[in-house]
């Protein structure tokens, strides 16, 4: 089955990406760390955890608001429903180690060589704990830039064996991780002990997608993977420090994807969407795009 999914950067536009079709949203967790909500939020651990937890309970709370409505539209006739949608599901996820440094590691992973194997543990168990026991129906690794981290929590998520979990990479062009290694090899070692079934890549350049993931058919079928890609609209982060105030920069590609798409899908994408800078007319393009694919 395909599915459609967003990045849940904020906490206002839930509904708007259902109404637009999304099948799948995030939990707005990315960079909820336990460690930065007790420091700078003032809080202590069980307060952090909670506070993770309550952005399951967010996106729960408007699939459930957006569903009742959807079904009493059904109900009413409403041509704007359709008889085969399905509920939509909550996914958790969290960022990389990196992405507590505020400096735009999440896209390097310059930090892999100063920190152990312990401290990525230590830093993601207690996050995905708190996500999973708030009830997730698919669980995201996701913009990680890095081949040694991927394995790392691949490993961790052996401790979570009925969670439908997806690996998602962050590349910084056609066929490399943002730490430069090659990315099919990432994908080779996250997927080679059978566990994680879904992989693939998310917020990096639309126009990287398709060569990245024709990279790694070889993959796709030796170790029946589900593909998973979600660029964000090819702009850059740009940052000074933690102190000042950061904006994107760079052309927006996000109109000219969406044509990529089935392409995509014939590649083995079942998991498609947007992340940074994603909007609900963007979602709702790849949903027109893909129903069209399945009347075909």
């Amino acid at each position: 089955m395909l599915h459609i999914v967003f990045r849940d950067n904020s906490s206002t536009d839930r509904i708007s990406f259902l109404e637009a079709g999304a099948d799948i949203i995030q939990t707005i967790s990315y960079q909820a760390y336990i460690e930065l909500l007790c420091k700078y939020g003032d809080m202590n651990v069980e307060g952090a955890i909670s506070t993770i937890q309550k952005s399951v309970h967010l996106a729960r709370e408007a699939v459930e608001e957006f569903w009742t409505d959807y079904k009493r539209k059904a109900e009413e006739g409403d041509s704007t429903t359709a008889a085969d949608r399905c509920k939509p599901m909550v996914c958790g996820c969290i960022g990389p180690y990196g992405g507590m440094l505020f400096s735009g590691e999440e896209y390097k992973g310059n930090y892999i060589d100063k920190i152990t194997e312990q401290d990525i543990i230590d830093c993601q168990r207690p996050r995905i704990e708190a996500l999973v026991g708030a009830g997730l129906d698919y669980f995201a690794l996701e913009t990680i830039p890095v081949q040694k981290e991927a394995e790392v929590v691949s490993k961790l998520m052996r401790e979570f064996p009925n969670l439908k979990t997806w690996v998602a990479f962050q590349c910084k062009d056609s066929g490399h991780t943002g730490h430069g290694e090659p990315f099919a090899g990432a994908v080779e070692s996250v997927v080679r002990d059978g566990y994680i079934k879904y992989v693939g890549v998310n917020c990096c350049a639309p126009t990287y997608i398709t060569p990245l993931l024709e990279s790694i058919q070889k993959y796709r079928r030796d170790y029946s993977l589900q593909l998973v890609a979600y660029p964000n609209n090819g702009q850059v982060w740009e940052k000074a420090s933690f102190e000042t105030a950061g904006k994107f920069v760079g052309p927006d590609l996000m109109t000219g994807f969406a044509s990529a798409v089935p392409k995509w899908v014939d590649l083995g994408t079942s998991i498609v969407g947007g992340c940074c800078q994603t909007a609900p007319k963007d979602i709702k393009v790849i949903r027109d795009l893909i129903d069209k694919l399945r009347k075909s």
